[in-house]
């Protein structure tokens, strides 16, 4: 599976989303999706914790108001998204084998 592949699966999962697509028929072409993947914040948290058991480990809040999060899972997935001040989040990116910095004392923010 491609990377945006990989991306594209885990928003279906996150959003919720697989039971309401219409089945396409086999040869047609799927329309690439326009812009990130979005849902409601508190949907997309528990989610990734349901379908991943990934937890939130970091954030910070950038100049405009946005918050980016980084959630990890026990198996090493990993999700970081965005989330505007009215609550919605955005799927940034996604992937697998997640290795934390191996002491609190190497992050910037400390």
């Amino acid at each position: 599976m491609t990377h945006a592949g990989f991306v594209f699966a885990r928003f279906l999962v996150v959003a919720g989303l697989a039971a309401v697509l219409p089945a396409a028929p086999v040869f047609a072409q799927q329309p690439a999706p326009r812009g990130p993947p979005c849902a409601e914040r508190s949907h997309v948290a528990e989610r990734l914790h349901e379908s991943y058991g990934e937890r939130v480990v970091g954030g910070g809040l950038a100049e405009s108001g946005v918050l980016f999060e980084l959630y990890v899972g026990p198996s090493g997935s990993w999700t970081l998204l965005a989330t505007t001040p009215g609550g919605m989040s955005c799927l940034v990116g996604a992937g697998e084998a997640w290795e934390p910095l191996p002491t609190p004392e190497s992050y910037a923010g400390r």
